[in-house]
C-alpha cells in the first residue's frame, strides 16, 4: 500500500478547501453598468427587447450569499473531507496492520477458513491509495484551487483548468475507490463531481457572453442543454451512487431561484433540467 498517494490526497483536499474557502468570503466585483445604445452593444443584442441579465452564475456557486448555495459549497467541503478522511483511516489501518504482520510470506487461505490476519490484509491491500489511482482527483483538486482566482483576469485560462477539474472529479467518480479486490464507486466523490459540473458550465456561460456576445440567456440553455444530457450519461454509469443527481439538482434549484425574476429563459431551462435529471435518477433507483 502506498502512502504517497493518500497523502498527497489530503494535501490537496485541504488545499482546494482553503483556496475556496478564502475565495468565498472576499468581495465581489462591482456590477456593471448596463450597455446603452450605440455602446458596448453585441451583435447578439438585437435578439431581444429586454437588456442582457446580470446574473453572476458562476459566483453563484463560487460566492454564495443565500443559505442554499452556501450549503451545496459547504456540502461539497464535507464530502472531500469525508473522502480524505476514510483515505486516512485506511492508511492508518494498513500501518497497524503492517506492524503486526509476521506471516508476510504465507499463502492467501480462503475466504472460507476465517477472516484475514494482518499480513494476509495487507497483501489484498497492497494496490490501494496509489499514486496513480488518485491521480485525477490530486490534478482536479489543484486546478479547482487555483482557477477560481483567475477568473475575472484570464477567463479563458480559468475556463480551462474549470474543465481540467472537472474531468479529474469525474473520474475520480466514475472509476471509484479501490478497496481491496473490490472496486466501490463513492457518493462523496459523486456529489463533488456534480457541484465540479455546475461550476463548469457556469463559467462556460460566463465565458460565451463576456468573450463571443452571447446574451446570457442564449449561453446558459445551451449550456444546460449540454450539461444535463452528460449528466444523464454519467448518473447511469454511477449506478446508485446519487450524489451526483443530488448536487445537479440542488444546485439547479438555486439557479432557478437566484434568476426566475430577472431571465425567465434560464429558470426555465433549469427546470427542464432538472426533470431530466430525475428521470435519469429514477432509472437507476428502479
Amino acid at each position: 500500500m502506498s502512502r504517497a498517494g493518500a497523502l498527497l490526497l489530503i494535501l490537496a483536499v485541504l488545499v482546494f478547501i482553503a483556496s475556496t474557502l478564502l475565495h468565498a468570503v472576499q468581495p465581489g466585483p462591482p456590477t456593471p453598468p448596463l450597455a446603452v445604445e450605440g455602446y458596448g452593444l453585441s451583435p447578439w443584442q438585437g435578439l431581444g427587447d429586454l437588456p442582457a441579465p446580470s446574473v453572476d452564475l458562476s459566483a453563484l456557486f463560487l460566492r454564495p450569499r443565500g443559505p442554499g448555495m452556501a450549503g451545496l459549497l459547504g456540502m461539497a467541503w464535507l464530502a472531500l473531507a469525508y473522502h480524505a478522511g476514510r483515505r486516512w483511516f485506511e492508511l492508518r489501518r494498513m500501518r497497524l496492520a503492517q506492524a503486526a504482520a509476521p506471516e508476510e510470506g504465507r499463502a492467501l487461505p480462503p475466504q472460507s477458513l476465517g477472516p484475514p490476519t494482518a499480513g494476509h490484509l495487507l497483501r489484498l491491500h497492497r494496490h490501494d491509495d496509489s499514486l496513480a489511482e488518485h491521480a485525477p482527483l490530486i490534478v482536479g483538486l489543484l486546478a479547482g484551487a487555483v482557477w477560481p482566482w483567475l477568473l475575472r483576469g484570464h477567463p479563458v485560462v480559468a475556463f480551462l483548468l474549470s474543465a481540467a477539474m472537472l474531468a479529474g472529479f469525474l473520474a475520480a467518480a466514475l472509476r471509484g475507490v479501490r478497496l481491496g479486490s473490490l472496486v466501490q464507486r463513492s457518493s462523496a466523490l459523486g456529489f463533488v463531481a456534480g457541484w465540479g459540473l455546475l461550476v463548469s458550465f457556469a463559467v462556460f456561460t460566463g465565458l460565451l457572453r463576456d468573450r463571443l456576445g452571447v446574451p446570457q440567456e442564449v449561453a446558459a440553455v445551451v449550456a444546460l442543454l449540454i450539461g444535463s444530457v452528460a449528466a444523464v450519461s454519467v448518473q447511469l454509469r454511477l449506478g446508485r451512487r446519487i450524489g451526483f443527481s443530488v448536487a445537479l439538482i440542488w444546485g439547479l434549484i438555486g439557479i432557478a431561484a437566484a434568476t426566475v425574476a430577472s431571465a425567465a429563459a434560464i429558470a426555465t431551462m433549469t427546470v427542464i433540467a432538472i426533470a431530466i435529471i430525475a428521470v435519469a435518477l429514477v432509472r437507476v433507483m428502479t
